[in-house]
């Protein structure tokens, strides 16, 4: 799988945080005093993603744009940049050179 898209964001408001972790993750949701409870999907469950660290997140560019207006919805700071990808190694580790 190629990830051409690389997308960075932040919230400052912690209640905007929680909200779009629920939106991007999913949440576990209870009722009836915890008596059922219901697994509530989030986007990235639906969308192939690689997650850099917290906040950094690497997919293809046709999954990009949900993700960019659900950032907008919740007032996230956000940078998005397309990635160029070479089919060259630019590293390699040999680590018996002999």
């Amino acid at each position: 799988m190629v990830w051409d898209k690389i997308v960075a964001y932040r919230v400052d408001s912690v209640i905007k945080s929680v909200e779009l972790s629920r939106a991007l993750h999913g949440y576990r949701d209870r009722s009836n005093r915890g008596r059922y409870v219901y697994a509530r999907k989030g986007l990235l469950d639906r969308v192939p993603h690689l997650q850099l660290q917290k906040g950094v997140l690497l997919l293809r560019e046709k999954d990009a744009q949900p993700l960019i207006e659900l950032l907008h919805r919740y007032e996230a700071e956000y940078y998005v940049a397309r990635l160029e990808t070479s089919h060259t190694p630019t590293h390699s580790h040999h680590p018996n050179p002999h």
